[in-house]
């Protein structure tokens, strides 16, 4: 399967990078650094739960579902940026990742913790990470 890859890099403060953000369909579960840049910083047991999920939900095939971000964060605290009231989190920064996949139409926002559990953060109740992780 051919796919169009999109990459941006943007300065959203002098010397700050914001990450890169490639929007490319998914053509295997076994992503190399050079085939696709953006899904190497997730390992392939974080992120293929996340495909899993995302695919039940929109009810098509893994390969169907786009990922527009696939990056490491770090998140001001253990609601991982997407909070629900009356519950309690952490209050310390946690490691994780931030996934957002499209399919037919709709936007799936995920973050995850470096174990590995995630959520799925309801449309627009979510805050970007703290900072994200470049190495």
């Amino acid at each position: 399967m051919a796919a169009v890859l999109i990459a941006a890099i943007m300065e959203a403060e002098p010397g700050a990078l914001q990450p890169i953000v490639i929007e490319s369909p998914i053509p295997t579960l076994t992503p190399t650094r050079e085939s696709h840049p953006m899904q190497s910083q997730i390992p392939n047991q974080i992120l293929e739960p996340i495909l899993k999920e995302a695919a039940a939900l929109a009810n098509i095939s893994r390969e169907q579902l786009v990922i527009v971000r696939a990056e490491r964060a770090l998140w001001n605290d253990g609601s991982l940026g997407c909070a629900q009231p009356g519950n309690m989190y952490t209050q310390a920064q946690v490691n994780g990742y931030w996934v957002i996949i499209k399919a037919r139409g709709q936007t799936y926002d995920f973050r995850a913790d470096s174990r590995g559990s995630f959520i799925l953060c309801p449309a627009g109740q979510g805050r970007p990470p703290s900072q994200p992780i470049t190495k």
